[in-house]
């Protein structure tokens, strides 16, 4: 086949690689996968349909049906693939696996219909010095109407979204829309309408006018942030010229190698690229970094943006620092001429200037609040842009979108926490004069968060600095007060202590002596006495005993108050030491009909502790079983568990309610059922607390209620062997 290009098919090349090109571009750097890649697919297919022209146009005689075959099969593609991007754009949405495989059954028909003979096409005839002439079968209607059906459907399709649309969303879809109109309709006309009618003179300039949907797409891309043109330039003169800087000299030297040394062009093959590998790198952010500093000044890292700002607000608390970071971070980040934060003030509708740099608002810092806009904007959380609100009129608020406009204000973006509006961030024109692309919007919604928050919690953070100013004016007042009423109770409590030291001793030392009487008279020492006599000494014998109990109660009291507790701490056998107590207990056990009995799963278990005052513990516990139990028994047990020692008292008792459980162990606490029964200080338990307690050790109660008994647990610390 030999093939001859004239200058229109080295137009459709050129028109071709454009088309390539642009694929490229949102191959690699569309936002939105799915539809950037639509997009690609219909490009593809009016490159196809491009190349298909080129090779029809160049056949030879014998090859002009073949090849006019493929060129209208390979339109077919053009239309199917821009309606099933109709189903996707703007909103990344794929249309149904039903409705995809109709539109693949229906192009595949039209293309089995193109290939056979006589239905779509019979003949082409070459005419020298014109285009050639094709000769339609008698269904070539039908291949039209699929055709211009499918880019029908799609234009309605794509007309229906644009009215349903948000504002961003309508721009996007005003530009792409009228590009697709202009360039389906205008290339029908020229490759389907008028080859039908047998002029075949501009059978080629439909690949050409698809150009307007390229050119309204491409401005759409560029106007409305669908993809950042500057982002994608940078980055392919980056890479180009990281390419050429190792790429060049290392061509030039293998190709002077080969030349002059060809026994070494592998080894220098594989050294240069050694080297173009290690060197790729540094030498493309050497790129970037030239490329930042004079040719894209205002493009820059978001990702730094946000962590360099977010770590900063995280640092402070203090308004005015707050609205310096974040003024800065922006500033620096689009290079603005001008940054302002405004803060709302809920209750008079009006936003106050707490932040200016660059705008010109002479004395003037409250501003009072458009309620359109503000609902609109503000209050549903969308950057407002003016330029935008210009173009969609908005008359209600022609006064407000003046002065935002002579101030210089292009972005107005919300300060919102939750449902709480908390203010604005103003944004001038950039310096270079370029738009707001998406990167920055997105930017600008992460930092809005960010920045809400932050300024909100200065808010309560100020608040709290004026209440703690208050607060602790009233807090020295009453820590005054309380002082003196302090030094006054200190001066109680020390007489009371004196008191009952002094009481105490008073009384300890009569009852030991009427004690020491009683004990005289029983044991026959001062002479026989009767049975009577011997009953009434017993009851004085044994008031005296709960006499000097009570004493030594309140001298221990004082003395754990007054931190004065002695500890004479031993090695001693736990097990024997309660042991003995349970038998010297045994008889007032008796004496109320109970069942005592002791325990041990371990014959020793030793711990270093003072003899006397667990053995006081051990006797209080043991005393409090017996005389809150009627009938039934008392278990006294020891036992070993891990490095501890535990010691149980359990009974048959009257048990424990839970409000009396959780303050069991405080001073002066009793059961109020048996209060008036049962003589005693409420001290016994408090004491025991403090003694074990001393003994780095524990001590609790557990009972399943009123009349279900109750079991006390001793915990000490066993002597390591």
């Amino acid at each position: 086949m030999n093939i001859l290009f004239d200058r229109i098919d080295i137009t459709l090349i050129f028109v071709a690689f454009i088309y390539l090109s642009l694929a490229v571009l949102i191959y690699f750097e569309g936002r939105d996968r799915k539809i950037s890649y639509s997009y690609v697919v219909v490009i593809l297919s009016v490159i196809l349909w491009t190349i298909g022209m080129i090779l029809y146009r160049s056949a030879s005689s014998e090859n002009s049906l073949f090849w006019c075959q493929v060129l209208y099969m390979a339109a077919t593609f053009t239309a199917s693939t821009f309606l099933i991007f109709a189903y996707i754009f703007p909103y990344g949405l794929l249309p149904s696996i039903k409705k995809i495989t109709l539109i693949v059954i229906a192009n595949l028909t039209i293309i089995v219909l193109v290939s056979l003979p006589d239905l779509i096409i019979k003949s082409v005839y070459p005419i020298i010095g014109q285009e050639k002439e094709i000769i339609w079968g008698r269904w070539y209607f039908l291949y039209v109407l699929y055709i211009g059906g499918l880019f029908l459907s799609g234009l309605i399709l794509l007309f229906k979204k644009y009215l349903k649309a948000e504002r961003s969303i309508k721009s996007q879809l005003k530009y792409v829309l009228l590009g697709y109109f202009l360039g389906s309709n205008l290339a029908m006309v020229t490759n389907l309408l008028m080859v039908w009618w047998g002029d075949f003179r501009l059978n080629w300039l439909g690949q050409i006018l698809s150009a307007f949907m390229v050119f309204f797409t491409v401005y759409a891309i560029i106007t409305h942030r669908l993809m950042d043109i500057k982002i994608v330039l940078r980055r392919s003169l980056v890479y180009l010229a990281s390419v050429l800087t190792f790429g060049a000299p290392a061509f030039v030297i293998l190709y002077y190698t080969d030349k002059l040394y060809p026994d070494f062009i592998i080894p220098a093959s594989l050294i240069a690229l050694i080297l173009s590998v290690s060197v790729f790198t540094p030498v493309k952010n050497y790129y970037y970094r030239l490329a930042n500093k004079y040719f894209f000044s205002s493009l820059y890292d978001s990702r730094e943006v946000i962590a360099s700002l977010t770590d900063k607000l995280r640092s402070t608390l203090e308004a005015e620092t707050i609205y310096s970071f974040i003024a800065d971070s922006l500033k620096n980040a689009f290079h603005t001429k001008a940054v302002g934060i405004l803060t709302y003030d809920k209750k008079n509708e009006n936003f106050i200037i707490q932040y200016n740099d660059g705008f010109d608002v002479g004395s003037q810092k409250v501003f009072p609040s458009d309620k359109i806009l503000y609902e609109k904007f503000a209050r549903q959380n969308e950057i407002l842009l003016i330029e935008e609100i210009k173009k969609d009129g908005y008359q209600e608020s022609a006064v407000t979108i003046e002065l935002l406009t002579r101030l210089g204000i292009e972005v107005l973006v919300p300060l919102n926490v939750k449902d709480e509006t908390i203010g604005l961030i103003a944004l001038s024109v950039k310096e270079s004069n370029d738009t707001y692309n998406s990167e920055d919007l997105q930017v600008l919604e992460i930092v809005e968060a960010e920045a809400a928050i932050a300024i909100k919690n200065a808010q309560l953070y100020e608040e709290t600095k004026h209440f703690a100013i208050t607060l602790q004016q009233e807090v020295e007042r009453q820590t005054a007060e309380l002082q003196k009423t302090n030094i006054e109770l200190k001066k109680l409590d020390k007489t009371k202590s004196e008191f009952l030291s002094f009481a105490s001793h008073q009384v300890k030392a009569p009852m030991s002596i009427v004690k020491g009487y009683a004990s005289l008279i029983l044991d026959g020492t001062l002479g026989p006495a009767s049975a009577k006599i011997k009953d009434v000494i017993t009851k004085v014998r044994n008031s005296s005993d709960k006499m000097i109990l009570l004493v030594n109660n309140l001298l221990d009291l004082r003395r754990i108050e007054e931190n004065r507790m002695e500890y004479n701490f031993e090695e001693a056998d736990v097990v024997e030491l309660v042991k003995n107590i349970v038998s010297e207990m045994s008889l007032l056990a008796k004496n109320k009909k109970l069942k005592l009995s002791f325990y041990s799963s371990v014959d020793k278990a030793k711990a270093r502790i003072d003899i006397q005052k667990i053995s006081q513990v051990v006797q209080n516990l043991i005393d409090n079983a017996i005389r809150y139990t009627e009938e039934g028994w008392v278990k006294v047990n020891v036992k070993k568990q891990a490095n501890d020692i535990i010691i149980s008292v359990s009974d048959t008792g009257r048990g424990i309610s839970e409000e009396l459980k959780a303050k069991l162990f405080s001073q002066f606490t009793r059961d109020e059922v048996v209060k008036k029964e049962m003589q005693g200080t409420g001290l016994g338990l408090y004491i025991a607390k403090q003694i074990v307690l001393a003994h780095q050790g524990e001590i609790w109660a557990e009972s399943k209620g009123l009349g279900k008994g109750a079991s006390f647990y001793v915990k000490l610390l066993a002597k390591s062997v």
